[in-house]
């Protein structure tokens, strides 16, 4: 089922990026046009970029945004709780880092897009246009990159802080403070990623379907994720409860009638 969700997220997202090229308020640019572009001269011509450049750019942009976040970062997580042994660890390892590699070629593509896209800067007298700006310096719209940014750079730490989690709990078979920076560190930055998928969407004016699509899917996932989750952390408390009471048991059956410790066969006493 979520195979068939993301196929169809992805061939929406494809299909329809190309023809949300008009971007009117509340998105990167205005399709309308705006003054000092290079299809016009001076403060009267069209946008001042390659439209047909940025809409690839941008298409390019949330389709490796949306399969990283939604797919892989997810399916990757899920993985180690699914598959048994090391080989579930070498699967989460693997699938994590073309995540992280998917998600860097997302944030290239978004870069690329925020020195492509320039918004018109107008003075507050006159209303007139003045300069052209970047789409970080407006407000209204730059908490989509700034995020994106902000998830990225936590992400990109999640590798080392997986290898030190793993050597940590080799050597002393329980969880370190590595262990839950890396848990919640991924949990948290996730799905800060798929919620700003969202607002990317949102600033293109992606179609209703496009936006539903992705709404769709992406709740869907993160609740399997999160149920898997949960599945894994009630099981890993009921076999620690196992291994206490076993340790109880031990305990006491090498103790004697009155408390006194019972001397095995192997003492030296």
């Amino acid at each position: 089922m979520i195979n068939v969700l993301l196929f169809k997220l992805f061939i929406i997202l494809v299909l329809a990026a190309p023809g949300q090229a008009q971007y009117g308020p509340g998105g990167y640019w205005n399709g309308a046009g705006y003054p000092g572009g290079p299809q016009g001269s001076g403060f009267r011509g069209g946008p001042a970029f390659d439209v047909d450049e940025a809409t690839r750019v941008r298409a390019i942009h949330g389709v490796l945004g949306a399969i990283a976040m939604v797919a892989l970062f997810p399916g990757g997580s899920i993985l180690i709780r699914l598959l048994p042994g090391k080989f579930a660890l070498w699967c989460h390892a693997i699938a994590q880092m073309i995540a992280l590699a998917v998600f860097a070629a997302a944030v290239g593509m978004g870069i690329k897009l925020v020195e492509i896209v320039k918004i018109p800067v107008r003075d507050g007298g006159n209303g007139e246009v003045v300069r052209d700006g970047s789409i970080l310096a407006n407000p209204n719209i730059n908490y989509h990159p700034i995020i994106g940014l902000i998830v990225f750079a936590c992400l990109v730490v999640q590798p080392i802080l997986g290898i030190i989690h793993h050597l940590k709990f080799k050597k002393l078979r329980r969880r370190q403070a590595w262990s839950y920076l890396h848990l919640f560190n991924g949990r948290i930055f996730i799905s800060l990623g798929i919620a700003n998928g969202g607002f990317g969407l949102w600033l293109a004016r992606a179609s209703a379907a496009v936006k539903l699509a992705y709404i769709a899917t992406a709740a869907t996932v993160w609740t399997l994720w999160m149920l898997f989750a949960l599945r894994g952390e009630m099981k890993r408390a009921k076999e620690k409860r196992g291994r206490s009471r076993e340790g109880s048991e031990m305990e006491m059956g090498s103790r004697g009638l009155f408390g006194r410790k019972r001397f095995s066969g192997n003492s030296a006493f």
